[in-house]
């Protein structure tokens, strides 16, 4: 072939080339579909106060461009080995760069009082949407101009729904706590690092109280293998408020004060610290120290659940435990943690504590561990004595350095 036949073949290999990408890419203003979390922009920026809080969407499918995007994105900053903080921070970051649309507040599909803008309101949780209309890019941000918006049912990328491995495994064996002579309790040891704690903005579900925020753990810990149950509770405090009664169930709704109890003995008969764990703590464990987005469907075959919703959960250890050793942290109840109510910082912490300020029944602590397709493991709660929609059970941490 002699160089003016290849020099036109180059030139029609790149005529062709480009008719493609302009058939694939649709130009601004083609209406077109993307579906992903639809959330209120105050609760994924780092001030609030400050922000628009107009709608954005998180798209992760709808159309080719997406998907590739995502999926460039993926195999770019999504390692096989898993993400730890600052590779999942890496992610949270090139997600919002490509993959954010700003709902024009103008748009036909926000009418009747929808458009979600000013500074003084409250975030409502993210939904998974379709959102249909032409999309725009101004001030360096994508726009869409919604023109529907639907309820969706939302795949994401099955590397995003593998299971968690660990990177360390710990190196200190589980120890027994001897409550009598009938009754003992294992803890595992988990050692210490650095995680992204809460749930990833892109993902569904999320709520606000969840901003994702990096969390240094500089002490390891001891964390029981399983939750206190009534058999134990009784051996340590005399009683069982449980409604639901079960030697091997969970103790159900103690008291505050009884679960202070409860610790503050177990302290006294066995030499250590025994407390219950801090927020960052518990999910810290229930993660293996990952910072994988925490979706549900990944804690399955964890899910001690019973038949009967919030009812009960089921018998402790009916389920596989987790990679570090630790069972039933996603059930139908939530656990009683050592911290009061709050939303999460929007900063990196370490070693966190936020201890409640009155103990009462009305006062507030922070309940995890409820998984079902509206909660995933990286949920927290505001809870009180009283259990609204769900039990309570707990169980305890043991301080790695004795008394």
């Amino acid at each position: 072939m002699s160089n003016p036949q290849i020099r036109t073949a180059i030139m029609l290999t790149r005529f062709l080339c480009l008719i493609s990408l302009v058939v694939a890419t649709p130009a601004f203003g083609d209406e077109i579909t993307l579906r992903g979390s639809l959330i209120c922009n105050g609760a994924c920026v780092p001030e609030p106060k400050t922000a628009k809080h107009n709608l954005v969407l998180f798209a992760i499918d709808g159309t080719p461009e997406v998907k590739a995007d995502l999926d460039r994105i993926l195999k770019e900053s999504f390692p096989d080995r898993g993400l730890d903080a600052d590779a999942a921070a890496k992610l949270l970051d090139q997600v919002s760069a490509k993959l954010k649309f700003f709902v024009d507040p103008e748009s036909p599909a926000l009418k009747d009082g929808k458009k979600n803008t000013g500074s003084g309101h409250y975030c409502m949780p993210a939904a998974a949407m379709a959102v249909t209309g032409e999309v725009r890019e101004k001030d360096g941000k994508k726009w869409i101009t919604a023109r529907r918006m639907e309820s969706a049912k939302l795949k994401y990328p099955e590397r995003m729904l593998a299971p968690d491995k660990p990177f360390v495994t710990p190196d200190r064996v589980p120890i027994t706590l001897k409550i009598d002579d009938k009754h003992t309790l294992t803890c595992v040891y988990i050692p210490p690092g650095k995680f992204l704690m809460g749930t990833p903005y892109y993902m569904w579900p999320y709520h606000v109280e969840e901003y994702p925020h990096p969390v240094k753990l500089t002490r390891g810990y001891y964390l029981a293998e399983i939750p206190v149950t009534q058999d134990l509770y009784e051996a340590v405090v005399g009683s069982n408020p449980s409604k639901v009664k079960g030697p091997e169930l969970p103790v159900q709704n103690p008291t505050f004060a009884d679960v202070d109890k409860f610790c503050n003995k177990l302290s006294e008969r066995t030499g250590n610290v025994v407390r219950l764990p801090t927020s960052a703590e518990w999910e810290y464990a229930a993660r293996v120290g990952t910072s994988n987005p925490p979706f549900g469907e990944k804690y399955q075959d964890q899910n001690s659940s019973g038949p009967d919703g919030f009812k009960a959960p089921l018998k402790v250890k009916s389920k596989k435990p987790n990679a570090w050793g630790l069972y039933d942290m996603a059930s139908c109840w939530w656990e009683i943690m050592g911290d009061k109510a709050m939303y999460h910082v929007r900063e990196g912490v370490t070693d966190p504590h936020y201890p409640p300020g009155t103990e009462s029944a009305r006062s507030q602590r922070t309940g995890r561990g409820i998984i079902n397709d509206r909660w995933s493991m990286g949920t927290h709660e505001f809870i009180t004595e009283k259990a609204d929609y769900a039990g309570q059970k707990f169980r305890v941490l043991v301080e790695a350095e004795k008394k």
